[in-house]
C-alpha cells in the first residue's frame, strides 16, 4: 500500500496552506470554511471573541480590542480571516459563512452569539498591516494611524493612494456631487478615463481635477485652486480626527466598523512610537464610538511580551485596551493538521496500529536525542496512526524552525504575504512521499522544500553551491543525501534549544520505521565530513553548524590564522596549572605534620615559565613530537640531573583541535577590521561565543584526560588505582625522596623557641640531646670545608646550601642547626664583624635567637670554625682556677662553658680588687692590687674562650706569682679585715693631727711615738704583728697628745674669754641710752663669741685652736664699729641735744666724734681670693679640718677691713 492510499481525503488536494488576508475568491473561501477544523482550543477562542462582541451589541463599551497571538504558521491569520467572514456575514456558495459552523461547534450558546454577530450590520476591514504600510511615508509616530486611515478610506470606496484625494472624495460624497464630479472627469480627460483610473496619478491630472471641481458645481475657481495647491503639502491628521471620522461614519450608516489587522506585533517590533500610536488609536476609538468600532490584531507574541520588548516602557494601559486575548498554541496546530490533513481511513488506521504494535520498541528507540529537551515520540499505536508518516517531535520542532527562519534566515522579517503555515508544510511533505510504501517515515529534511523559496541570499547561495559541488553531489542528483543533511542543518541553525550533534542529526534523517541507525550513522558522518571539508559546515563543541555565505568567509579568514604548537601547549599548560581541580604545583610533604611544602616549577612541552624552584611538574602535550613512545618519557624522567615529574597527556584527544580553533578565532577577532555592519558584528560576536564554548569544552576534556594521563618519575611510570590527584601526589613525593635525600636527617621540628632554649640551657646537659644529630654533623662538615677557603662563612650561604638539593631544609631547620653548633662551642659567631659570645650576659636569649631568625640580622651574620683547645692550656686553666681563684670544680663539662664559668669567678675577684684599689692610697699593697687588676682585666676582655685559654696559658706563672704576693704580703688579709683597716685609719689620723699641732708642741716623747707609727704605716709588706704594734702606738699617742693639747687649749680659751669681757664693758660704757639697742648688741656679740669658743673647745688640732683668739678679737673690733655707727646715728638725728652725748669719745677710742654734722662717704676696696688665702693644696679629712680652714680664712678677711671702707671680694 502506498502512503496516498492511507488518507480519508486526497493528500494532494488543493489546500490553501499559504493564508493571505486579501485572498477572497469564492472557491478558496468555501474550502477555508468547509475544511476549517474547530479544535477545543479554537472553540474556546470563538466563545471568548463572540461573547465580547455580542456584549457590545447589547451595551455600549470601550472594551473593543482583541489581541490574537500565536507562533509563525500557527493559524492565527486563518482564524482572523474566518472571523472576518462571519462578521461580514459573507455568503459563500449560497450559504452564510456562519452556517458552516453549525456542525463544527456543539455549544448552542456560542452559535447563537456567532449568528447574532453575523446578523449585525458590520463593515469589516481585513488587512495585513505590514503590506499596507510599505509605501507609508512618515515617522513611526504616525505610521499605524496612517494605515488605519488608509484602509478606512479604502473601505468607503475612497482612494488609498493619498489622503488629500480621499478627503476630496469624502466631501464630494457629503455634498452629493461625487457622481457629477466623476462625469466631469471622464468628459474633461482627453482619453475619457474614469475617475478611478485617474485618481492614483492625481499629480499628473491636477488641471483635470480643478476643472471637474468647478464644472460639477462643487467649488469656485479660487477654492478649486486652493485645493490643488494643498496637494503639494503634507496631509495633517491626528488620532482624534480619525476617531471622529469613524464615529461620524458609524452614526451616519448605523454600521459597526471592525478593523482586522494581521501581524501588528511584528510591525510594532521594538518601536515605542508605534506602540503608543496603536494604544491611542484603540483608546480614542473606544471612547468615541463606545463599541461600534473594533480593533482585532494578530501577533506572534502575546501583548505583554510585545510591551516588554518595547524599550521596557510601561504599557499597562494598552494591555487594558485589549482585554480579549486569544493565544494559538502548538497543540492546536497539531490537532488541525491531524484532523484536516492526516486523517486516515478506518482500514489504514487499523493497519498502521498493527504495524506499530509489532515494532513499537524498535521504532521509538530509533528516535534518540541527546540534548536536554524532551522531544515527543509515539505514545501508542493510535498515536502512530494519527501522525503517520510524521513523527510527533516534528510538530514542535518545525514550529521553532519556522519562527527562527522568519527572524534570521528569510528574505525580510515581515513576510506576511507569503507566510508558510504548518498545514501547508506538512501537506507538501506528505504529498512528496505519497507514492512511497507505508514503511516510509518523513525525515525532517522533507520540510525544507516548502521553505526554499523564502530563503535570503546568504543562505540560499550556500545550498546552490553545495548542489553544484562534485564533492557533495558526485552523481549530480537532484537532492543527494549530503545536501538533504545540509538543509536540515540550515533549518535547525537558529533553533536555540536544539543541538546539531551527530546523534541528533541521525535521528532527524531517519526515513523508515525499520531504519538501521548504525548504517545511517556512517552515512551521516561521511556526509558531514564532506560538508565540513568543503566549508559549508563547521564542527563545533556542540555539534555541527550550517555556515552562511558570509560566515564561510569568516571561517576562511579564521582558518588562515596561524596558531603554533607552542601556543596550543601554552594554553593547555596555563589552564591545567590554574584550574581547580587541575595539576597541582606544590606538595605538602607528609613528614613532621606537613612542615615541608615544596613548590614546583611549571613546564609545558618546551615552554618554561619562571624557574624559581628546584623541582618541576612537566606536562607533555599531544603536540610535542619529541615524545612518541613510552621509552621517550622514561628516558626524559630518568637521571640524577632530572628533577621533573612528567605528565603525558593522551595523544588521541579532541581538545587539541578545539583549542587550536579557539585560538584562531581569538586571533581573528583581534586582527579583524572594525566594521559598523551590524550583521558582521553579530557574526563576530557569534564566533567569540563559539571561542568561549570551545575553550570551555576543551577545558572539560583536559580535566577528564588527566585521569588517563601517564605520570613518570625517575625513569618509572607511577601507577596507582587511585585517581590522578593521588598519582601526582605520589610521584611528587617520590621525586622529593629521590632529590632531597638528606631530608631524612631532620627528625624533630625546631623553631625560634627552640633556639632560645638552646641558649637558655647553654651551661646545662640539655645540649647533649641528639635531636637532628645527622643534620648537625652535615652542617659542621660543610662549615669545616668552607673554612679552608673562607675566613668567615655567612649565614646566607649556609641557608642557600641547605635549602638546596640534597637537603631541602627549611630556614627554621637551618637556623636551629647553626645555633646548636654555636651553643656547643663548635662555631664562633660574628655580627657586623663583631664577635658575639653567647655566654656574655650582654645578650638575652631572645637577642641571640634574633641573630638567627631576623632577616636584617641574617644578612650580617657570619661564622668561623672554633679551634680545639690544647690540653696544656686546659691544664693551665685548671691550675690557675684552683690556685688563684679557688675554683676546684666546674658545673660545665665542655671547655667553652668552663671558660665562661671561670670568667664569672674572675669577674667577682676583679670587682673586689677595683673596690680595694679605690681605698685610701696610704693603705698597703696598692701596687699588688693594680697588677692583679691589669691581669684579670685581660681575662675578662678575652674575645672568646680560645683567647681566654691563650692568656692563661701565657701568663700562668705571672698569675700564680701575683697570687703569692697578694697572700704572703698580707694584702688579702688586710683588705678583707675591717679591724685592721680601722687601726690604719686611726694611725693615719693621729699623724695628721700631730702634723697640724706640731708647731705648738715640744714633747720629745710624743715625737718619737709619731715617728715609729709613721714607719709602720708606710710598710707594703705586712708582718704578723704590724697591726698590733700600730694599735699600741695609737693608744700611747692618744694619752700624751691629749694632755699636751688640753694644756695649750686652756690658754687660748682664756684669751677668748678676755675678749668677751672687754666687749661687754664697751657696750655698757657706750653711752647708748636705748636699752633695746644695747640688748641687741650684747646678744649678737655673745652669740658670736660663744660660737668661736665652742669651735676652739671642740678642735682636734692646735692649729684650729690657735686661730680662735684672733677670731674673738675680730668680733670685738666689729662690735666697736657697730657702737660707733649707732652713736653717729643718734648725733645726726638730734644735733640740738649734743650735751646728751658729750662723753661718747670717752667711751671708746674707735668712735669718731659726731660734731662734724655729716658722715663721710666710705671708700671701696677690691681684693681677690688668692690675695687673702695662700695658694696650695688643703687636705680636708673631717669637720675639724673644715673648721680650721674657715677660721683662718675669716681671720685673713677681717684683716682686710678698715674704717669707712667697703671690701669687695672677687672670685674668678
Amino acid at each position: 500500500m502506498e502512503i496516498k492510499e492511507l488518507f480519508k481525503r486526497p493528500i494532494d488536494r488543493n489546500i490553501q496552506g499559504v493564508i493571505k488576508v486579501d485572498q477572497d475568491d469564492e472557491a478558496n473561501v468555501k474550502q477555508e470554511l468547509d475544511e476549517y477544523v474547530v479544535t477545543s482550543e479554537l472553540r474556546d477562542h470563538f466563545e471568548a471573541f463572540f461573547n465580547a462582541f455580542d456584549n457590545s451589541l447589547q451595551t455600549p463599551t470601550d472594551d473593543m480590542g482583541v489581541w490574537i497571538s500565536g507562533f509563525f504558521g500557527s493559524g492565527k491569520s486563518h482564524f482572523l480571516k474566518i472571523i472576518s467572514y462571519i462578521l461580514a456575514n459573507k455568503v459563500v456558495d449560497g450559504k452564510n459563512a456562519v452556517d458552516y459552523f453549525d456542525d463544527k461547534i456543539d455549544d448552542q450558546m456560542i452559535l447563537n452569539e456567532m449568528h447574532a454577530a453575523a446578523s449585525a450590520k458590520n463593515d469589516v476591514i481585513l488587512f495585513n498591516i505590514d503590506a499596507k504600510a510599505k509605501d507609508t511615508v512618515g515617522s513611526d509616530k504616525q505610521s499605524i494611524l496612517k494605515v488605519f486611515m488608509r484602509v478606512f478610506n479604502e473601505m468607503q470606496g475612497f482612494t488609498d493612494a493619498d489622503f488629500w484625494i480621499a478627503d476630496l472624495e469624502r466631501q464630494l460624497t457629503e455634498a452629493g456631487k461625487l457622481d457629477a464630479f466623476k462625469e466631469q472627469i471622464t468628459a474633461i480627460d482627453a482619453n475619457h478615463k474614469s475617475w478611478e483610473d485617474l485618481r492614483d496619478a492625481y499629480y499628473l491630472n491636477k488641471g483635470t481635477i480643478k476643472a471637474a471641481m468647478i464644472n460639477s458645481g462643487f467649488s469656485d475657481e479660487a477654492n478649486a485652486q486652493g485645493f490643488i495647491d494643498t496637494l503639494s503639502t503634507e496631509y495633517q491628521i491626528s488620532i482624534d480626527d480619525f476617531a471622529e471620522l469613524v464615529k461620524q461614519y458609524t452614526d451616519k450608516t448605523g454600521y459597526r466598523v471592525v478593523f482586522l489587522a494581521d501581524e501588528v506585533g511584528q510591525f510594532i517590533g521594538d518601536s515605542v512610537q508605534r506602540m503608543l500610536n496603536l494604544q491611542t488609536i484603540v483608546e480614542q476609538l473606544g471612547t468615541m464610538t463606545r463599541g461600534k468600532a473594533w480593533v482585532v490584531v494578530t501577533s506572534q507574541q502575546a501583548i505583554d511580551k510585545v510591551t516588554d520588548i518595547a524599550s521596557g516602557q510601561d504599557f499597562s494601559k494598552i494591555q487594558g485596551r485589549f482585554k480579549t486575548r486569544l493565544s494559538m498554541s502548538s497543540a492546536n496546530v497539531d490537532e488541525v493538521i491531524r484532523k484536516r490533513l492526516l486523517e486516515k481511513t478506518d482500514v489504514a488506521e487499523k493497519m498502521l496500529e498493527d504495524q506499530y504494535s509489532a515494532n513499537a520498541a524498535a521504532i521509538n528507540n530509533s528516535f534518540d536525542f541527546d540534548d536536554d529537551v524532551k522531544r515527543p515520540k509515539y505514545e501508542s499505536p493510535k498515536d502512530f496512526a494519527q501522525n503517520y508518516p510524521f513523527v510527533p517531535y516534528q510538530f514542535n520542532l518545525l514550529q521553532l524552525v519556522l519562527t527562527a527562519i522568519r527572524e534570521n534566515g528569510s528574505d525580510g522579517k515581515h513576510l506576511s504575504e507569503g507566510e508558510r503555515s504548518m498545514l501547508s508544510l506538512f501537506q507538501e511533505s506528505a504529498e512528496a512521499m505519497m507514492s512511497e510504501s507505508t514503511e516510509t517515515l518523513a525525515p525532517f529534511s522533507r520540510f525544507f522544500d516548502g521553505l526554499d523559496q523564502f530563503l535570503d541570499h546568504t543562505h540560499h547561495i550556500v545550498l546552490v553551491r553545495a548542489h553544484d559541488n562534485p564533492a557533495v553531489n558526485p552523481n549530480k542528483e537532484k537532492n543527494p543525501f549530503a545536501l538533504q543533511l545540509l538543509k536540515v542543518l540550515f533549518m535547525v541553525k537558529y533553533v536555540s534549544n536544539f543541538t546539531a550533534s551527530l546523534n541528533n542529526l541521525i535521528t532527524l534523517m531517519i526515513s523508515s520505521v525499520d531504519a538501521d541507525r548504525i548504517a545511517l550513522k556512517k552515512q551521516v558522518q561521511d556526509a558531514l565530513d564532506v560538508l565540513v571539508t568543503q566549508g559549508y559546515v563547521e564542527k563545533t563543541v556542540k555539534g555541527y553548524d550550517f555556515l552562511t555565505d558570509a560566515e564561510q568567509d569568516i571561517t576562511r579568514e579564521i582558518s588562515k590564522q596561524e596558531v603554533t604548537d607552542n601556543e596550543v601547549a601554552k594554553e593547555i599548560g596555563d589552564y591545567l596549572f590554574n584550574a581547580k581541580p587541575g595539576v597541582a604545583t606544590s606538595l605538602t610533604y607528609p613528614k613532621l605534620n606537613g612542615r615541608y611544602v615544596f613548590a614546583f616549577n611549571r613546564k609545558t612541552d618546551n615552554i618554561f615559565g619562571a624557574q624559581r624552584n628546584k623541582l618541576s611538574v612537566h606536562i607533555i602535550t599531544p603536540v610535542n613530537d619529541d615524545f612518541l613512545e613510552d621509552n621517550d618519557y622514561l628516558r626524559a624522567s630518568a637521571g640524577s640531573w632530572n628533577h621533573d615529574v612528567l605528565i603525558a597527556l593522551p595523544r588521541s584527544s579532541n581538545f587539541v583541535g578545539e583549542i587550536r580553533n579557539a585560538l584562531r578565532i581569538q586571533k581573528f577577532v583581534v586582527n579583524s577590521n572594525v566594521s559598523t555592519d551590524p550583521r558582521y558584528q553579530a557574526m563576530v560576536s557569534t564566533r567569540q561565543a563559539q571561542q568561549n564554548e570551545e575553550f570551555a569544552h576543551a577545558h572539560e576534556q583536559l580535566i577528564a584526560a588527566l585521569d588517563s594521563a601517564e605520570i613518570y618519575e625517575n625513569g618509572q611510570s607511577v601507577s596507582s588505582e587511585a585517581g590522578f590527584d593521588s598519582r601526582l601526589e605520589k610521584a611528587m613525593k617520590l621525586l622529593v625522596d629521590n632529590t632531597y635525600r638528606s631530608l631524612q636527617y631532620i627528625t624533630v621540628a625546631k623553631s625560634e623557641k627552640d633556639i632560645r632554649e638552646l641558649f637558655e640551657n647553654i651551661s646545662s646537659l640539655a645540649l647533649d640531646e641528639k635531636d637532628n644529630q645527622a643534620a648537625v654533623d652535615a652542617v659542621l662538615d660543610y662549615m669545616r670545608r668552607e673554612s679552608q677557603n673562607n675566613a668567615h662563612i655567612t649565614m646566607e650561604s649556609v641557608l642557600s646550601k641547605f635549602n638546596d638539593i640534597p637537603y631541602g631544609y627549611t630556614d627554621e631547620d637551618i637556623q636551629w642547626l647553626v645555633a646548636k653548633l654555636v651553643a656547643i662551642g663548635k662555631l664562633k659567631m660574628f655580627y657586623n664583624g663583631k664577635l658575639i659570645d653567647p655566654l656574655d650576659d650582654e645578650y638575652t636569649t631572645r637577642d641571640l635567637a634574633g641573630f638567627f631568625t631576623k632577616k636584617q640580622a641574617i644578612r650580617n651574620l657570619a661564622f668561623q670554625i672554633k679551634e680545639e683547645i690544647a690540653p696544656s692550656k686546659i691544664k693551665a686553666m685548671q691550675t690557675v682556677a684552683s690556685e688563684v681563684f679557688g675554683k676546684k670544680s666546674f658545673e660545665a663539662d665542655n671547655d667553652e662553658q668552663k671558660a665562661s664559668e671561670l670568667k664569672k669567678t674572675v669577674k667577682n675577684k676583679y670587682d673586689a680588687l677595683i673596690t680595694f684599689e679605690a681605698r685610701p692610697q696610704e693603705y698597703p699593697g696598692h701596687a699588688v692590687l693594680q697588677q692583679g687588676i691589669q691581669m684579670l682585666r685581660q681575662l675578662l676582655i678575652a674575645s672568646d674562650s680560645g683567647a681566654f685559654y691563650d692568656y692563661i696559658g701565657k701568663h700562668k706563672d705571672d698569675l700564680l706569682d701575683w697570687n703569692d704576693d697578694f697572700l704572703d704580703d698580707g694584702i688579702r688579709d688586710f683588705y678583707y679585715s675591717d679591724s685592721m683597716q680601722k687601726i690604719w685609719d686611726k694611725g693615719l689620723n693621729a699623724l695628721r693631727v700631730y702634723r697640724d699641732s706640731n708647731d705648738f708642741l715640744s714633747d720629745s716623747k710624743l715625737q718619737n711615738i709619731v715617728d715609729e707609727m709613721g714607719k709602720l704605716l708606710r710598710l707594703q709588706k705586712l708582718q704578723g704583728d704590724t697591726a698590733v704594734k700600730i694599735s699600741e702606738l695609737n693608744n700611747d699617742f692618744d694619752t700624751l697628745f691629749t694632755a699636751a693639747f688640753d694644756k695649750k687649749a686652756a690658754e687660748y680659751l682664756a684669751q677668748i674669754d678676755e675678749f668677751k669681757d672687754l666687749g661687754l664693758t664697751r657696750i655698757l660704757e657706750s653711752g647708748i641710752s636705748d636699752e633695746k639697742v644695747q640688748d641687741q648688741l650684747r646678744h649678737d656679740f655673745e652669740n658670736k663669741i660663744q660660737v668661736i669658743r665652742d669651735a676652739a673647745k671642740n678642735a682636734v688640732t692646735l692649729n684650729q685652736v690657735v686661730a680662735k683668739p684672733a677670731q674673738a678679737d675680730a668680733q670685738l673690733e666689729q662690735l666697736s664699729k657697730r657702737i660707733k655707727q649707732e652713736v653717729e646715728r643718734i648725733v645726726v638725728v638730734s644735733p640740738a641735744t649734743g650735751d646728751k652725748h658729750k662723753n661718747v669719745n670717752d667711751v671708746t677710742k674707735s668712735v669718731t666724734p659726731a660734731n662734724t654734722g655729716k658722715i663721710k662717704p666710705k671708700d671701696k676696696k677690691f681684693i681677690k681670693v688668692d690675695q687673702v688665702l695662700r695658694r696650695g693644696d688643703y687636705k680636708l679629712e673631717d669637720s675639724a679640718d673644715v673648721a680650721e680652714l674657715t677660721a683662718e680664712f675669716k681671720r685673713l678677711l677681717e684683716a682686710q677691713l678698715s674704717d669707712n671702707t667697703i671690701v669687695t671680694l672677687q672670685v674668678d
